[in-house]
């Protein structure tokens, strides 16, 4: 179990570094991904490089050709505005459904998680923040019981959205201070306003990115 959790964190490392080198365009669209040689660059084993293209693949930044191997597809600014609009929609309705079925524990985990992103804002602690705004955005979605509509929620969300504070980290203020309204439309019972709240908070990040990429 200990080597299965090992190789699972260092997976995760090599896709890290291989997603933010294509986004940076170190590894540009087209170019292929030779295994053994990024296995000699990163100090690792085939295994993990193999996984980490595969995890690539499910998020749309790679794929994968008869006889040729693992090729970089890119991403455009048209598939962060696609992408981040899909996520608005199914994420609102997410938190819509599962806002009357929060217990008041994780009302109090919610904003516990807040508060640890505040001080991860002023301590610029931007990995940290990354996993607290993940954890938040799991956590609210919890009390939704539409297996389908999260399963959905959850293709959209995970991979490289999940790291886009690292990617635009002058906006983890305005972020943090929409999950503090996103708190506040849960106090009120208003699931109307905390859907409003989410989508904006989605689209907004969603048109930054893309801003990156034009």
């Amino acid at each position: 179990m200990k080597q299965s959790t090992e190789f699972s964190t260092l997976q995760e490392q090599v896709t890290a570094t291989i997603r933010e080198a294509i986004f940076k365009q170190v590894f540009k669209p087209g170019e292929r991904l030779i295994q053994d040689e990024l296995a000699s660059k990163l100090g690792v084993s085939r295994m993990p490089i193999r996984e980490a293209l595969r995890c690539l693949e499910r998020e749309g930044l790679v794929e994968f050709l008869p006889h040729k191997g693992a090729q970089v597809i890119g991403i455009t600014k048209e598939d962060i505005e696609e992408l981040y609009y899909l996520r608005s929609l199914l994420e609102g309705v997410t938190v819509q459904k599962s806002m009357y079925f929060l217990t008041e524990t994780e009302r109090t985990q919610l904003e516990k998680i807040v508060e640890k992103m505040d001080m991860d804002i002023a301590d610029r602690n931007v990995d940290s923040y990354v996993k607290h705004n993940q954890d938040f955005h799991i956590l609210l979605q919890h009390g939704c019981s539409w297996k389908k509509v999260k399963m959905l929620t959850s293709q959209f969300t995970e991979g490289y959205p999940v790291y886009v504070p690292s990617m635009l980290p002058k906006t983890m203020t305005i972020s943090n201070m929409e999950h503090k309204a996103m708190l506040k439309a849960l106090d009120e019972k208003d699931p109307i306003k905390l859907r409003q709240i989410v989508e904006h908070h989605i689209i907004r990040t969603g048109n930054l990115l893309a801003q990156l990429f034009e």
